[in-house]
C-alpha cells in the first residue's frame, strides 16, 4: 500500500509533468469524406470538466427541439485518455460534443500563436464562449454575441438531390469541420473588431464572411494526412477541385445545391469586385485573392523538389508519385499554409477599428508580414499583392502596389509614447500579460475574469481594468490631433493588448495594440440606424513609441484638408453602400416605419446574414 504522502507527491508530479498536448479525433471535412476524412489533431491540453468545459470553451448540449441535454462527454477519462478521444460516430452525441471542442480549440491555437496573445470571450455573464452542438432544428448554424454562444443546427437531407448522403438523414452542422471554424472565427473576430459588424460598406459583412472562410480553408492544409492523400490524386495541382478547396461539402449537397457550399476557387476578374455585393458572394472574391497567392507561393517553393525528382523537364510521370516526394511536397504546402494563416491572423491587429475594406485587409497583411519578417524571400507578399490585383481590389490612399506603398505610413517621431512609465496602471497590466503569455488559459484568461470592467456610454471594454482604460484615454485625449481623432467627440478604449511574437528567424516581436472608437450618434437615423464611427488603431514598441497609427476619421471642421477628404468620402461611401443595400433588400417594400429607421441595424447580424 503506497503511503499518503507519497501518493500526494506521485500526483504533484504528475500534474507538473502534465502533457502540454493531447490527441483527439475528427473528421477532416465532414463524415462524407468517409474513412479517408478522419483524422487525429493536436490540441493543446488544458484540464477539462465534463461538457467538454475547459478555460475558454464550454460545450453544452442541449437539444431545443427534444428538451433534452445528452450526457457529457469527459475528456479527462482514462478510457477515452487512452484511445486518444472517441472514434467518429455521427450517431454519438459525445462524440459531437468532442469534435467541436477539438476543431474549436485547434482553431484557437492558431489565432493565440499568430496574434501572440490569448483571445478570450469572457463576459459579466458568461466566463466562456459557449458551443451546442444540437441547439434546434433546421439548416444553420451562427454565433449569436447576446448570448456568447455559437449555435449549431441540424436538419434532414433533401429527398430529391442529396448527394452522397442518404435522402433524409439527419445532417449535423456541428459535424462539419469548416462550419465549426466558420463560426468560432465569426466570434473572434466579433471579439478582436466588435464594430465589423455594422455595414458602413460594402466590403464589412463580405469581410466578415471570406474571413471566416479563410481561416476555414487554411486549417485544412495543416493537415499533412490530407495532403498527402490529395497529392496522390492530384499531383501538385492542389487547385483542383477537392475536399482541399471546398467548404462545406456535406451540407451544400444534403441542402440540395448539387455541391459544396462555398469553394476558394474563383476568376481572377476585377468587374466582379466592382458588382457583386451580397456578402458571402463578395467574401469568396477576397477568398479567391488569398488563395491564388498561397497555390503561386507553393508552386515556387516545390519547383526544386520537382527539378530534382524529373531530372530537369519540372514534369511528373503519370502514375503514383514516390512517398517521399509525395511527403516532401506535403511538408511545404503545409508550412506555406501555415505561414498564410498566421499573415492572415495577424493582419487583424494592424486594421482599423471600424469601417474595414478590403484594401484596408491588404496593406493590414503586408505591414504585418513586413515587421516579422522584413525579407520576403518565398516572394509571398509579392504573390498575395497579384492575387488581390487581379481581382481590381485596390487600396485607397497609396501611390502604387509596390509593397513599400503598400505598408502603413509610419508615425511622426513627434507622436507622444503610451506613458507606461508615468502610469502604474499600465505597466502593471503589460507586467501581468508577459508573465501569463505561454502558458494557454493558466493566467491570462483566468486574469481576464476578474478583471474590475470600464463602462462607458457603449457598454463594457472586454477584458480591461477600469484605471488602465483611463489612462489610456487620457493619452488619447491629450492628443487627438496625432491620432487624427475627432477634437471633441468622446473617445472610447476598445481594446489595449501586449503581443509577443516570434519571427521564423527565431527574432522576438513585442507590440502594443490599442484601440480607440469616436462615435457620432447624431447621424444614426442617416444610415438605418447605425451612427457614423471613426477611430484609430495604434500599434507601438515595448517602450510606447508609437508607430503606426491606422486611421479612419470622423469629419470635423478644423481638420488638415488630407484628413477632411478622407473623413467626408467615408461618409458618401457609407451613404451609396446604404441605398445600394435597400435596393437589394427584397423586405423593404413591406417594412414598417420602424424598420426602416433601423434597417442598417437589422443588417448586422450573422444570424440574419445566415438565413
Amino acid at each position: 500500500m503506497i503511503h499518503e504522502s507519497v501518493a500526494s507527491l506521485i500526483d504533484a508530479k504528475y500534474l507538473l509533468n502534465r502533457p502540454s498536448r493531447r490527441p483527439l479525433k475528427i473528421y477532416s471535412s465532414d463524415p462524407m469524406a468517409g474513412r479517408a476524412g478522419r483524422l487525429s489533431i493536436d490540441v493543446p491540453n488544458e484540464e477539462l470538466l465534463p461538457g467538454p468545459v475547459g478555460k475558454r470553451l464550454e460545450v453544452i448540449d442541449y437539444d431545443a427541439p427534444h428538451d433534452c441535454f445528452y450526457p457529457p462527454v469527459n475528456l479527462d477519462a482514462e478510457a477515452i485518455l487512452m484511445q486518444s478521444g472517441l472514434e467518429p460516430a455521427e450517431s454519438d452525441p459525445r462524440f459531437h460534443q468532442q469534435m467541436v471542442y477539438a476543431v474549436a480549440t485547434r482553431t484557437l491555437d492558431n489565432f493565440d500563436r499568430a496574434l501572440g496573445r490569448f483571445v478570450t470571450f469572457n463576459s459579466r455573464k458568461y466566463p466562456r464562449l459557449r458551443l451546442f452542438p444540437h441547439a434546434f432544428h433546421g439548416a444553420n448554424a451562427y454565433y449569436e454575441s447576446q448570448l456568447n454562444a455559437i449555435l449549431f443546427g441540424y436538419f434532414r437531407a433533401d429527398r430529391e438531390s442529396p448527394g452522397s448522403t442518404l435522402p433524409g438523414q439527419i445532417v449535423f452542422t456541428c459535424l462539419s469541420h469548416d462550419i465549426i471554424v466558420h463560426e468560432l472565427t465569426h466570434a473572434i473576430v466579433d471579439r478582436l473588431r466588435e464594430y465589423f459588424l455594422e455595414p458602413t460598406n460594402e466590403d464589412v459583412l463580405a469581410f466578415h464572411e471570406g474571413f471566416a472562410d479563410i481561416i476555414a480553408l487554411f486549417q485544412h492544409f495543416t493537415f499533412p494526412e490530407l495532403l498527402r492523400t490529395e497529392i496522390q490524386k492530384t499531383g501538385t495541382e492542389l487547385n483542383e477541385p477537392g475536399p482541399l478547396v471546398h467548404l462545406a461539402q456535406q451540407f451544400g449537397h444534403a441542402t440540395g445545391m448539387g455541391r459544396e457550399l462555398r469553394s476558394a476557387l474563383g476568376k481572377p476578374e476585377a468587374r466582379l469586385y466592382k458588382t457583386v455585393l451580397e456578402p458571402h458572394d463578395r467574401g469568396s472574391i477576397l477568398v479567391a485573392a488569398v488563395f491564388d497567392g498561397f497555390f503561386t507561393t507553393y508552386q515556387r517553393r516545390i519547383r526544386d523538389l520537382l527539378r530534382i525528382a524529373t531530372g530537369g523537364s519540372g514534369v511528373l510521370p503519370t502514375g503514383d508519385l514516390h512517398p517521399d516526394l509525395v511527403n516532401r511536397i506535403a511538408g511545404e504546402a503545409t508550412r506555406t499554409a501555415q505561414g498564410i494563416l498566421s499573415m492572415c491572423i495577424r493582419a487583424f491587429d494592424y486594421l482599423p477599428p471600424v469601417d474595414i475594406t478590403f484594401g484596408d485587409y491588404l496593406r493590414a497583411m503586408i505591414t504585418a508580414d513586413y515587421e516579422l519578417l522584413q525579407q520576403d524571400e518565398t516572394g509571398l507578399r509579392t504573390a498575395m499583392i497579384e492575387g488581390f490585383r487581379l481581382r481590381g481590389i485596390y487600396p485607397d490612399q497609396v501611390a502604387s502596389l509596390a509593397e513599400e506603398s503598400l505598408l502603413w505610413q509610419a508615425a511622426e517621431q513627434s507622436t507622444p509614447r503610451i506613458p507606461i512609465q508615468d502610469e502604474p496602471a499600465l505597466r502593471e497590466f503589460i507586467i501581468r500579460e508577459a508573465t501569463g503569455f505561454g502558458r494557454v488559459g493558466v493566467v491570462s484568461a483566468e486574469a481576464m475574469h476578474d478583471a474590475d470592467y470600464y463602462e462607458d456610454a457603449e457598454g463594457e471594454v472586454r477584458g480591461l481594468k477600469k484605471d488602465v482604460a483611463m489612462a489610456l484615454q487620457r493619452y488619447a485625449d491629450g492628443c487627438r490631433d496625432e491620432l487624427r481623432l475627432h477634437p471633441d467627440l468622446p473617445v472610447q478604449v476598445k481594446g489595449f493588448h501586449v503581443v509577443f511574437r516570434v519571427a521564423p528567424t527565431g527574432q522576438s516581436l513585442v507590440e502594443l495594440v490599442l484601440q480607440f472608437v469616436q462615435t457620432d450618434r447624431s447621424t444614426a437615423d442617416q444610415f438605418g440606424g447605425i451612427p457614423l464611427r471613426g477611430g484609430s488603431t495604434v500599434i507601438a514598441a515595448a517602450n510606447g513609441q508609437v508607430r503606426y497609427i491606422i486611421a479612419k476619421p470622423l469629419p470635423a471642421a478644423n481638420q488638415p484638408d488630407e484628413v477632411k477628404a478622407q473623413a467626408n468620402a467615408r461618409v458618401d461611401k457609407s451613404r451609396a453602400y446604404l441605398i445600394a443595400a435597400d435596393g437589394m433588400d427584397p423586405l423593404m417594400a413591406y417594412a414598417t416605419k420602424d424598420q426602416l429607421s433601423r434597417r442598417g441595424k437589422l443588417r448586422a447580424s450573422l444570424r440574419a446574414l445566415h438565413w
